[in-house]
């Protein structure tokens, strides 16, 4: 790739459609991956194998945000920011510091994991049998940090194509392999974590390639520099983000493993999946919100204000309808998701999704703000409100979990998050303050209620919540969405056409 085509200066119009397109083509076949292997996994093993191995899972995620020090959030900020302002040598240092970091931090990590494997079993998740599980995570962290770095890379320069390709192999891999098991009669919580450890091997082969072939020369011209300067910025920043880390780690895996400790492993069985749900419009919002951190950082590296104010409008117009139609779907079919997607045992998990649903325009919006954040470089401040949540949250939780099992920690949940939401957006929208389009909102809330309401009274005559009439289940749940979402755009066309016009106005600036 030629050097001047990395972060080349495009209309901002231009380069939204272009990545938004390519982000989307990618997650209509990501998307259906890893609920498919929730789907296997659920319907092959017990409620409490279940709890047991997202519940390792979780805890191995909490302790991958030590795998680099945080230098590689560090990295992703500050690679765009040494390439536009030409400073290659600050460049390649800040690349070679980091995979110094990741290798070094992954090999402790997966030596402690090994040795304190039997320990965590026995006390921690109170089943023998996860301590193989750990131990075979332990050759994921080995690997871990040269996948992260190359990855970050790619982030760095919005290099969508790429980064989607290595997350269509990873969910696919996982997926293809939980399926062979099954085949073979196989599918156990062993297997399905060892194809865990396959598919990080087969991403890292093909970034590695990827690598090789476009970015190669951008470390091939310039020195490494022993620079205090380039390694000060590097650490403080990763301090920052070591502290953001951590609590968010926390914050956002906390709740999984107050279910596996004090409520066992059938609880977060049940709790598992319900955040598997919960999480459902991920799928179509990360994508897209991911971009937000790279973009930003570049528009402000550029001093391209005036398109950045416009970018924070857009999501938030956008997003909040988006927020709310997907309340309303998880308000009317809770119980019939519940039956097609994991079946009868689990229907507990979707009764939480009562407590939830109405709140799931916190969960976009302070994705959105925290996305802002990071790419405009308060990390100190994004830490500060997350560290505050997490206290309020643990607190909730601890009080409300004897009162409600696992509703106690949903209603946590949702407490800790509106006050994520309510800070994060207080901060950016000092400057500038971001344009509400509440009439709009509230015209769509009213047309999307009506709707469901209809639905909620006919749908009785449509499902019959048996797990023998999954497939038909599916069948009618699928058909239902499509033309609800198509009577949302009927109702939007003219907000169809004004997107159009704001995407061609903004191929002018």
């Amino acid at each position: 790739m030629p050097e001047e085509e990395l972060l080349a200066d495009q209309p901002l119009g231009q380069k939204l459609i272009k990545k938004w397109f390519w982000l989307y083509f990618f997650t209509i076949f990501i998307g259906p991956a890893g609920y498919l292997v929730r789907v296997l996994i659920s319907n092959s093993i017990s409620v409490a194998d279940v709890g047991i191995v997202y519940s390792v899972m979780w805890l191995v995620r909490i302790l991958a945000t030590y795998h680099d020090l945080w230098f590689t959030e560090a990295l992703q900020y500050h690679l765009p920011k040494y390439w536009i302002e030409k400073k290659y040598n600050a460049y390649k240092t800040s690349i070679y510091l980091t995979l110094l970091v990741q290798i070094g931090s992954g090999l402790i990590i997966a030596f402690i994991l090994f040795f304190g494997a039997n320990f965590l079993a026995v006390h921690y998740f109170h089943s023998p049998q996860s301590a193989h599980i750990i131990k075979i995570f332990c050759l994921y962290f080995l690997w871990l940090g040269f996948y992260n770095i190359l990855f970050s890379i790619y982030i760095a320069f919005q290099d969508i194509i790429q980064n989607r390709l290595i997350e269509l192999i990873r969910s696919y891999s996982i997926l293809i392999f939980s399926f062979c098991f099954l085949l073979f009669g196989n599918l156990n919580i062993i297997n399905f974590t060892r194809s865990w450890v396959i598919w990080i091997w087969m991403a890292l082969l093909f970034s590695f390639i990827v690598f090789i072939k476009k970015y190669r020369f951008t470390l091939k011209k310039w020195e490494i520099e022993r620079s205090k300067a380039i390694i000060n910025k590097q650490i403080k920043y990763a301090l920052w983000v070591f502290i953001w880390a951590n609590v968010a780690g926390l914050l956002f895996q906390l709740d999984q493993q107050f279910a596996i400790y004090f409520l066992w492993a059938q609880a977060a069985g049940y709790y598992t999946n319900y955040s598997s749900l919960i999480a459902l419009f991920t799928i179509i919002t990360w994508p897209i919100l991911s971009y937000i951190f790279p973009l930003t950082t570049e528009l402000i590296a550029k001093n391209h204000h005036e398109r950045f104010i416009l970018l924070k409008n857009m999501f938030y117009k956008y997003f909040s309808l988006f927020a709310i139609s997907i309340s309303w779907l998880f308000i009317v079919f809770w119980r019939e998701i519940a039956t097609v997607f994991f079946g009868q045992k689990f229907i507990y998990s979707w009764y939480l999704l009562q407590y939830s649903a109405l709140f799931l325009i916190f969960n976009i919006l302070f994705s959105i703000n925290f996305w802002f954040l990071a790419g405009m470089g308060k990390v100190r401040d994004r830490a500060k409100i997350i560290f505050l949540a997490l206290i309020i949250n643990i607190i909730l939780s601890l009080i409300f979990i004897q009162l409600w099992w696992l509703i106690g920690i949903v209603i946590a949940m949702v407490v800790a998050r509106i006050i994520l939401f309510y800070l994060s957006y207080r901060l950016i929208n000092r400057d500038k303050q971001i344009v509400f389009d509440r009439g709009y909102l509230f015209k769509n809330s009213l047309g999307i209620a009506i709707v469901c309401i209809i639905l909620y009274y006919v749908k009785d005559r449509i499902f019959v919540l048996e797990d023998i009439h999954r497939y038909r289940n599916f069948l009618y749940l699928g058909l239902i969405t499509i033309g609800y979402y198509l009577y949302i755009l009927a109702i939007n066309y003219k907000n169809v056409i004004m997107i159009k016009k704001e995407l061609r106005s903004m191929t002018k600036i």
